[in-house]
């Protein structure tokens, strides 16, 4: 939550301060860790938080480890990187990093007491650096590793964008030939033609009703809109549909390769970190979807039983044929976070080819399909005057 606080320093006038914090006193004392003394404080109005940026997790983290690598120590890093920041709101947040450190808190956790801006994944990795020193290299590691998750999420968004407008402007293109054209139509037919086809009479029909009971209508679909929405927030609706995606007879397959892509990149760069694969296991969960959380359950069970992780994870149905043998390797060879950051890249470009080539094969589809619908609908509109013209004729 955002609060305005309006602080006094020595030699300074009043002044305005907006910081984020869970509670009206953890932003008190927020300000005067900072050296203010706090005259008022409220709840920030809501114009102010609708133009609340998103914290550039990606940029500190690489400005971070650069300035590290130069010889800073962490305090002037942090310093610098507050004072260099102009966004009000994030500078609070690390002048808030900042106080905590020369508290003497180390930086994880400092981090963690701002969950909403450092991740727990990240969290997690620097306080395994911080017990092998190599914060700089804890950070290419958390860099490298969103870059190369973001990206595949990239590609599969790409390519929906198009598909969305096409298949946007197409429905609007028949709401609108359905609600104003056709019942124009309708008006004329009733009056000048007397003998209809069947399906034309099935699509005036259908526009009279739509153009009488149109708003009904927009309401009714915004109500499933809110409906589904509602269902998606529910787990176990959402643990229901991941389930019935998984099962579908193409799609499935491709749904769970990417949620399991997903989790070996975040397990390796976990156990790269130096955390165990117990508590790896515990942090990644989220990375799998609602339908597979349980099978993961079921593998920490058993490992945690004795039972080896590769035969584990074969036993819950986590592995591919191609990851199963890799992970083999890597517990034979003791390289196993290797072998899944290995088998995350295959799964990934595999899942990249496969996007190209559905793209390529579904974009022209849809064109296809939406030029047929909308031209079906203008020549059924029109079928009536071109009898009527024939028979003139």
């Amino acid at each position: 939550m955002l609060f305005t606080l309006r602080v006094l320093r020595e030699g300074i006038a009043p002044h305005e301060l907006k910081l984020e914090a869970s509670n009206i006193n953890e932003a008190r004392a927020q300000a005067e860790r900072q050296g203010l003394r706090v005259l008022q404080a409220k709840v920030a109005s809501q114009h102010f938080s609708i133009q609340k940026s998103q914290f550039p997790l990606m940029l500190f983290c690489q400005e971070f480890r650069t300035l590290l690598e130069a010889g800073l120590p962490m305090l002037e890093v942090l310093d610098t990187l507050t004072q260099k920041e102009t966004n009000p709101i994030n500078q609070s947040r690390l002048a808030s990093l900042l106080n905590s450190i020369k508290e003497g808190q180390p930086l994880s956790q400092a981090m963690s007491a701002q969950a909403s801006v450092f991740p727990n994944l990240l969290v997690a990795t620097v306080s395994a650096a911080e017990t092998t020193g190599n914060l700089p290299e804890a950070l290419a590691r958390y860099t490298q590793y969103s870059e190369n998750v973001d990206l595949l999420k990239k590609r599969l968004v790409s390519a929906c964008i198009y598909p969305a407008i096409v298949l946007g402007f197409g429905l609007l293109v028949l709401v609108f030939l359905m609600v104003y054209v056709v019942p124009k139509f309708s008006k004329i037919y009733e009056t000048q033609v007397q003998s209809i086809s069947g399906s034309t009479q099935i699509i005036l029909v259908v526009g009279k009703f739509s153009s009488q009971y149109g708003l009904y209508l927009v309401l009714a679909l915004a109500g499933l809109i809110m409906l589904a929405a509602w269902a998606i927030s529910q787990p176990a609706i959402r643990v229901k549909c991941f389930n019935w995606l998984c099962n579908l007879p193409y799609f499935g397959d491709k749904v769970r390769l990417y949620h399991l892509s997903r989790f070996y990149r975040t397990f390796a760069m976990l156990l790269k970190s130096g955390i165990t694969v117990s508590a790896a296991l515990a942090m990644v969960s989220s990375m799998l979807g609602s339908g597979l959380q349980s099978q993961l359950l079921n593998a920490k069970r058993l490992i945690a039983e004795g039972k080896g992780f590769t035969d584990a994870f074969e036993a819950c149905t986590l592995t591919t044929p191609v990851s199963v043998r890799l992970f083999r390797v890597g517990e034979k060879t003791g390289k196993l976070e290797h072998m899944m950051e290995r088998a995350a890249s295959f799964h990934e470009d595999q899942m990249m080819r496969w996007v190209d080539k559905f793209t390529k094969i579904f974009e022209p589809t849809l064109m296809a399909v939406i030029g047929i619908l909308i031209g079906g609908l203008v020549l059924m509109m029109y079928l009536p005057i071109f009898e009527l013209a024939s028979g003139i004729g």
